[in-house]
């Protein structure tokens, strides 16, 4: 099994994750199957996201990281299905371990941004799909400069380019052009 190329974290590190853990454990309780999201869930993946914005990777693999994935595919009220953006780095940008923490990366960022602006089907709206899907490729974003700082194996020159644009303030033009989900 491969991983990203990370390093070994420091102590520092690896006290301020578990931190962080414990933390998000101690704040929320266990999500019901099915049922709709509480506010202590939206307060989890909240704080969630912002934990995965300084380490992706071991947020991914926590106990909270699988809890999220699993809450976001049961909850009953919130739709945090892929956008455009996810289909965008699939599509050939990232492979491997580095497409799945940033593709779990884009979910959360994604259901933190939705819980907060309170929108729960963003296909509904193309205002909010786009909104959405431009918070999701800024979380992608930030993942991936956290990934590259620890180890710069995991660059990758579109997503390079990509960083180019958005410091040039040219995202949210870039992520309204990008190419729509292809029909199921």
């Amino acid at each position: 099994m491969s991983f990203i190329r990370i390093g070994f974290p420091s102590l520092q590190q690896f006290c301020v994750n578990a931190l962080v853990a414990v933390s998000l454990l101690v704040g929320g309780v266990a999500h019901a199957e099915g049922g709709p999201a509480t506010a202590q869930d939206g307060e989890r993946v909240i704080k969630l996201a912002a934990a995965a914005d300084k380490d992706p990777l071991a947020v991914m693999s926590s106990a909270e990281g699988r809890w999220f994935q699993k809450w976001a595919d049961d909850v009953s009220d919130y739709q945090f299905g892929p956008d455009k953006g996810v289909f965008w780095f699939h599509n050939g940008v990232a492979k491997g371990d580095l497409m799945r923490v940033l593709r779990f990366h884009h979910t959360v960022t994604t259901a933190a941004f939705q819980w907060q602006k309170k929108i729960k089907d963003p296909r509904l709206n193309p205002a909010d799909d786009d909104a959405k899907t431009l918070a999701g490729v800024e979380g992608l974003l930030r993942a991936y400069e956290v990934l590259v700082a620890k180890n710069p194996e995991n660059r990758v020159a579109k997503i390079d380019d990509l960083i180019a644009i958005r410091n040039k303030g040219g995202l949210a033009d870039f992520v309204k052009a990008m190419p729509p989900m292809p029909s199921r």
